[in-house]
């Protein structure tokens, strides 16, 4: 017992000294972006700063008998710290197939798929170009000017790139207002969706026959535990990218349904995986 009473104080201290250096170096480092939002980060570093501040106040009383009534106690909350501290620390990483697979992004049971028309009994629509009052407005665009939903902003080429900053509202107006983005042209960056993880997700379009895969990004309100899948449906020539490969997708909005979440790609391109991968959801 002497031993335990001796060591416990001095360990809870370091632990917590330890909890504390490691928040502050994941909002420090950037590494904070894959658990949580941006708007987390002064969160983040304020937790550390108290933890280590109560680090500070502990050491102060280590000797003075003051913590061994409470010492195995103190034990316990000092490698639970420490434990805290490591999984903070540790180089680990896990692939956003497999979050996707963890989250609430699955379906919710027949309910939902009852919900979502099949493609396979869907026609597909006419490839001609989003319809215009014949006033030389933008594909994407009302025809008095303005963007039909207020998030679909096309650059000068009418190309609609879809970015982290843009891409959960995006999608939230090509599944509003799909009619009007038919045949617009899109280009975004995603990782690529096997048929089998897209088939339990809800926020991403079945896959039908002819299609390639799926490609999206995770999308969260407040952490990585709430994160779940957004994107597309891709047909390409080409053959389909491993999963969780990143890539950037390039070409033309289709209906599925009354959503434009199909993507008849004329280039898909592996690249590097953003920063942050992580897409806000703005809702």
């Amino acid at each position: 017992m002497k031993i335990i009473d001796r060591i416990a104080p001095a360990v809870e201290t370091l632990s917590l000294a330890g909890l504390g250096a490691s928040l502050a170096w994941v909002a420090l480092s950037g590494r904070y972006g894959s658990f949580v939002p941006p708007s987390a980060r002064l969160g983040i570093i304020a937790s550390g700063v108290g933890l280590l501040a109560c680090a500070l106040a502990m050491s102060s009383r280590l000797g003075t008998g003051e913590d061994s009534p409470t010492s195995r106690k103190g034990l316990t909350r000092g490698l639970v710290a420490l434990l805290a501290a490591l999984i903070l620390i540790l180089p680990f990483r896990v692939s956003p197939s497999e979050l996707a697979a963890t989250t609430m992004s699955a379906r919710a049971a027949n309910a939902e798929d009852e919900a979502v028309a099949d493609p396979a009994d869907t026609p597909e629509q006419s490839p001609s170009p989003s319809p215009t009052d014949g006033d030389g407005g933008a594909q994407g665009q009302a025809p008095d000017g303005s963007q039909s939903g207020g998030a679909a902003q096309a650059s000068a080429s009418g190309t609609l790139e879809l970015t982290t900053e843009n891409f959960s509202a995006q999608i939230d107006e090509l599944t509003s207002h799909g009619k009007v983005h038919d045949g617009q042209r899109v280009e975004l960056t995603g990782f690529v969706m096997s048929e089998a993880s897209a088939r339990g997700q809800a926020a991403i379009p079945r896959l039908a026959q002819g299609d390639s895969f799926a490609v999206a990004r995770m999308a969260i309100w407040c952490c990585a535990a709430d994160a779940y899948a957004i994107g597309f449906v891709v047909r390409s020539q080409e053959a389909a990218p491993p999963a969780d490969t990143w890539v950037r997708v390039s070409g033309t909005l289709r209906l599925r349904g009354t959503k434009a979440l199909v993507i008849d790609a004329d280039s898909v391109e592996v690249t590097s995986a953003p920063d942050p991968e992580f897409v806000l959801q703005t809702r």
